[in-house]
């Protein structure tokens, strides 16, 4: 598993219209050797975290095409319906640094 880089920003979107559904936005710098997706990966609870924190590791998803050594900016937006109760934010973890985003 590819994570990216860096995480620069993390915005949390949520829809007056559907209360129960919002956007988990993330920017990143990563470092590709192929072609690639970035994505966010939802970590999974056996147990509820004790600070309501809910992760998600910023990956890349490789194609297994070959490039030159390339560092970019990458973004991605994952759609969350129905979040657990529980989570009182959103942690995004990158190879070099995570960032915390509080839910309002």
């Amino acid at each position: 598993m590819n994570k990216v880089r860096f995480v620069k920003d993390i915005r949390i979107v949520k829809e007056d219209k559907e209360p129960d559904l919002m956007a988990i936005k993330a920017k990143g710098v990563a470092q590709l050797k192929r072609l690639i997706a970035p994505v966010l990966v939802a970590r999974e609870y056996d147990t509820i975290p004790e600070d309501g924190i809910y992760e998600l590791d910023f990956i890349l998803d490789e194609t297994g095409e070959e490039m030159a050594n390339v560092e970019l900016e990458v973004d991605v937006v994952f759609r969350v319906k129905a979040m657990p109760d529980w989570v009182k934010g959103v942690k995004i973890n990158a190879s070099e640094n995570s960032d915390i985003e509080l839910l309002n």
